[in-house]
């Protein structure tokens, strides 16, 4: 298992951002949450297996819906919770 975070910026809250993260971890069987931050970015915090990950990052990359995406930061850490499913925060 792995864990990556990401930070997503641009014109991504208000619009459904976070159901459709949601919606498309839950189909690559990633665990984890995404919250809003305070100042408009969005963090994931995804959990799963090395090719799982891949596509799900893949997946946000390419997000369908009316975000707008600007920037896209991604760092792997090391796991300091380990997560069952994945939740909107």
């Amino acid at each position: 298992m792995q864990e990556i975070r990401i930070i997503v910026s641009g014109v991504v809250q208000g619009v459904g951002f976070r159901a459709i993260v949601k919606r498309h971890a839950l189909l690559h069987n990633i665990q984890g949450f995404v919250r809003n931050l305070p100042d408009g970015r969005v963090e994931i915090c995804a959990q799963g297996k090395g090719e799982q990950i891949q596509q799900f990052v893949h997946t946000v990359q390419s997000m369908p819906g009316a975000a707008k995406i600007s920037n896209i930061e991604t760092k792997y850490q090391p796991m300091r919770e380990v997560y069952h499913t994945f939740v909107v925060r």
